[in-house]
């Protein structure tokens, strides 16, 4: 373990042998402004898109233009990015003496020692603390859950995220506990559907990175592979077939919903298309281009899957705000 030393100069990294042909970063910790880059760098925000799906709840509940949902729908979101990104931070310190010995990921500031030990332990006390203040301001119940999600956090970056097909399975239930802290904060009651369709897609998501890091991930010409230890556990067959029960597990649940959730409209029914062709395009991506070790940026945040999530949207709030009704709603 590193002892951390602040420093006004700035940061440099000193190569040093671990064996014969590898050389590891011996970080030197820095302060001033590129601590302070570096440490927003670790809080990933290019990765807070993520926390939009606390908005499903405002959205599928009928409150998307009422003011103080609204309002609570974007303390929900706001109190995810703080948590997420407190978490962030405690994966990374877990994670610096692997990284270091990554190619790519040795220039992570935590790794590379651009952010002290020290700082980053603060932050994210810090960021963890903020979060549950915010959601002291949301029903109690969202507490309860932004509470046990940092729990789930740091027991995934300390042990769980090493444990094959659990790792994803506690990937997966981060996404279901966004949903619901969302749907809560707008204080109404969760549809069962809306669970289920989160779950399998977070799953299917979850799936498609580890296969993009599988296949992504190089190899050094004596053999060393700059994986970490789950990725040694998965195969690409294996990670193939997740990909396809896990897709039509998220298609299925999906259609299920649009017909037979209670309150619901089943002229949502004529969206599942779009769901389809969505979900099929990052099998696409995945599976014939190698895509999804950056899920945010290769699978749902290139211009193609932004217009797909856009238009999926824009047909929602338009069939369930403007009352449309074209099929007879089937009865219990």
């Amino acid at each position: 373990m590193t002892t951390p030393a602040a420093s006004a100069s700035s940061t440099s990294t000193e190569m040093v042998p671990r064996s014969p042909g590898e050389m590891v970063p011996q970080p030197t910790h820095q302060g001033g402004a590129g601590a302070v880059r570096g440490l927003l760098l670790s809080l990933r925000p290019g990765q807070w898109v993520k926390n939009l799906a606390c908005g499903a709840g405002l959205v599928f509940s009928g409150k998307l233009f009422h003011p103080d949902a609204a309002l609570a729908a974007m303390l929900a979101v706001l109190g995810f990015c703080l948590g997420a990104s407190a978490i962030y931070l405690i994966n990374d310190l877990f994670d610096r003496p692997l990284d270091r010995r990554h190619p790519t990921k040795r220039s992570r500031p935590i790794a590379s020692g651009e952010v002290s030990t020290r700082l980053a332990v603060a932050a994210a006390v810090a960021l963890a603390a903020a979060a549950i203040a915010s959601s002291l301001l949301l029903p109690r119940l969202c507490t309860i859950l932004l509470v046990f999600y940092l729990a789930l956090g740091w027991l995934y970056s300390w042990r769980f995220k090493h444990t094959v097909i659990l790792d994803v399975l506690i990937i997966a239930l981060g996404f279901v506990l966004r949903v619901l802290y969302g749907v809560y904060a707008v204080q109404v009651l969760p549809s069962s559907w809306i669970v289920l369709c989160m779950f399998a897609l977070a799953l299917f998501l979850g799936f498609a990175k580890r296969r993009g890091e599988l296949q992504r991930t190089p190899t050094e010409s004596d053999g060393r592979q700059h994986r970490r230890p789950v990725l040694r556990k998965y195969e690409l067959a294996f990670l193939n077939q997740m990909l396809g029960v896990t897709a039509t597990m998220a298609i299925l649940c999906y259609s299920l919903y649009t017909v037979t959730a209670r309150p619901g409209n089943p002229t949502l029914v004529l969206t599942v298309p779009i769901v389809v062709y969505g979900v099929f395009r990052v099998m696409f991506l995945v599976m014939i281009h190698g895509l999804g070790e950056t899920p945010e940026t290769e699978l749902i945040g290139e211009p193609v899957s932004l217009a797909i999530v856009a238009l999926w949207v824009l047909s929602c709030v338009v069939i369930l705000y403007g009352d449309i009704h074209l099929f007879l709603e089937l009865k219990p």
